[in-house]
């Protein structure tokens, strides 16, 4: 809202205080506003012999004291031109609307994952993609994840009992998971090299499809995420079935 001679923007609510409203100006003293005046009154009405003061209600304290002191201050120092008050829309520099300014803002504050394409572009059944997609997030409940909420895990790998269970490290540094990435790669007969544990997942899989030929490259982005998805779930056997470990079992239950 550009605010003119204030005959259509809210007193209250809309920002013609310096480019502030009221309300986030002075947050106590507009819990003191009935609800009904805060969207009614308009800032010319407001201005009018200071009108604004008498929507005050209930029990003032000193916080709503030196606001309303404060905003006093500041509304003897306003002056309205004559011109119409006018909507304008904060996402282009003009402040007028367009579909493609509206549709960048839906996007405001949410995050990229860079990985997307090869996890929503797959074969791999929905309940796969669902998981990498939380692991992208890091939200898998690994030993780690339980340790940051204070619940009961297990202090090392149930997989390699070599180390504490990070996502990364149970799908790509433990040497149960290298092994069963390695069997597979070659069942497979592709030349790419197992994960290589100081590199990302994104990584890897970009670099193992520059080196696999352009036929296997859906299978390729199939196998990077289903090998995680079943170490996960081989993972999840042990912690709660009481599964041994075993890398011939899992890779069998790849296979199949």
């Amino acid at each position: 809202m550009t605010v003119g001679n204030g005959s259509t923007a809210r007193f209250w609510e809309d920002r013609w205080l310096n480019g502030k409203s009221v309300c986030e100006l002075m947050p106590q003293l507009y819990t003191c506003i009935p609800k009904r005046r805060r969207k009614n009154r308009t800032v010319v009405e407001g201005l009018l012999g200071n009108s604004w003061a008498r929507d005050i209600h209930g029990v003032i304290g000193v916080h709503e004291i030196g606001q309303y002191l404060q905003l006093w201050q500041l509304a003897q120092q306003v002056t309205l031109p004559t011109e119409l008050d006018k909507l304008t829309w904060k996402w282009t520099t003009s402040g007028v609307y367009t579909a493609q300014s509206a549709y960048l803002a839906t996007f405001q504050g949410s995050t990229t994952c860079f990985s997307w394409k090869l996890i929503w572009k797959n074969w791999v059944p929905p309940k796969v993609k669902f998981f990498h997609w939380l692991a992208c997030q890091d939200r898998c409940w690994t030993a780690e994840h339980l340790a940051r909420h204070g619940m009961q895990h297990h202090p090392r790998c149930l997989l390699c009992d070599q180390a504490p269970e990070t996502r990364r490290h149970l799908m790509l540094e433990c040497p149960f998971a290298r092994q069963t990435w390695h069997e597979v790669l070659a069942w497979l007969r592709m030349t790419a090299a197992p994960p290589d544990h100081e590199a990302s997942p994104m990584d890897w899989w970009l670099q193992a499809r520059q080196n696999t030929s352009k036929p296997l490259h859906k299978g390729l982005a199939s196998a990077a995420l289903l090998v995680p998805w079943m170490i996960w779930k081989h993972r999840n056997a042990c912690v709660f079935e009481g599964a041994r470990s075993s890398s011939l079992q899992l890779i069998s239950n790849i296979k199949e």
